[in-house]
């Protein structure tokens, strides 16, 4: 008997102790779901004096991957983005209470680990030591504002269904932002994506257990792309001339309690190719761009940043992290 795919969801805990699977305390709205164990099967090709290369597969080590992507919403996005960045400072005794997510340069330097919890009717999986690699954001004019995140974990494990539970803040229209560039406003911004990455290291050792030694994260980076109506050279001579503008992009709704924001501000954004396109009936610039680490978007931690992302919502301080 086939299983319903509409009937899934996806819930995230924090955890308090890396590995030690949580709870799930947030439900997220998403599209996809992408999980995938990773057993490596090792062969074993000792010669037996037959024409045949492998005999048998020995299990070795095991972790997962998992991919999800949606529509934005303003709360439940702050958990891929705190545990890719790891530096969060909330401020406000009430909501909506801020969120500046920076990249976390001390102690190790390693972000949060979560649980995910994956139900497809058949059961519920836990995805616990779950460390993000990448959140990417895309948005357009006659769009929403989209993201898509990616993550490494320990291996699944089946456990009991949690009850959802899911925010009543809608997701935001791609057409609310607004994009600056050098600190001028740019209404004339088609589309465009930022994508923050950073490495997960799967460490293996010789330690009696199957399980990964760690999950180890690497350098944050950041990188996007831009689609502009072309008015002028402005954006073209700010690559010609290497300018490395800042570049802000700003989606704020709502007002009182209710207000909510998800900022994107990048303090030196080095364009690394423009292209000309006449592809439409008005002409097109297209820019490729990396951000650059300064000391103006890190957080509490000091150090560099290339981004510093800005979350408003009604979640409280100590959630994320």
């Amino acid at each position: 008997m086939p299983q319903p795919t509409f009937t899934s969801f996806l819930g995230i805990g924090k955890e308090t102790v890396f590995g030690t699977p949580a709870a799930a305390t947030a439900f997220i709205p998403v599209k996809t779901m992408s999980p995938s164990d990773k057993l490596t099967l090792l062969d074993d090709q000792g010669m037996r004096g037959s024409m045949v290369d492998v005999y048998d597969k020995i299990a070795g080590k095991i972790w997962a991957e998992y991919g999800f992507d949606g529509d934005v919403f303003p709360d439940t996005l702050g958990w891929a983005l705190a545990g890719l960045l790891g530096d969060v400072t909330t401020t406000g005794a009430s909501a909506p209470f801020t969120h500046a997510m920076s990249t976390l340069n001390s102690g190790n330097g390693q972000p949060p680990s979560y649980t995910l919890s994956d139900y497809y009717t058949i059961t519920t999986r836990q995805f616990a030591g779950l460390k993000f690699s990448e959140v990417g954001l895309k948005f357009s004019g006659d769009g929403m504002l989209t993201y898509s995140a990616k993550a490494t974990s320990l291996a699944s494990a089946p456990s009991t269904k949690p009850t959802p539970s899911y925010t009543a803040v809608p997701p935001l229209a791609g057409w609310v932002g607004a994009v600056t560039i050098g600190g001028v406003a740019s209404t004339f911004v088609v589309d465009g994506e930022c994508t923050i990455k950073r490495p997960v290291t799967v460490v293996q050792a010789v330690d009696g257990t199957q399980a990964p030694y760690s999950l180890w994260s690497g350098p944050v980076s950041v990188s996007g792309k831009l689609t502009l109506v072309m008015e002028d050279d402005a954006q073209l001579t700010n690559y010609l001339t290497n300018a490395k503008p800042s570049l802000d992009i700003n989606y704020s709704q709502g007002a009182g309690a209710s207000a909510v924001q998800v900022k994107l501000h990048m303090t030196k954004a080095a364009y690394t190719g423009a292209e000309v396109s006449r592809g439409k009936d008005y002409i097109e610039l297209s820019v490729d761009y990396d951000a650059l680490a300064n000391t103006t978007d890190a957080g509490a931690s000091g150090g560099y940043s290339p981004i510093k992302v800005t979350v408003q919502n009604a979640v409280a301080s100590g959630t994320y992290k």
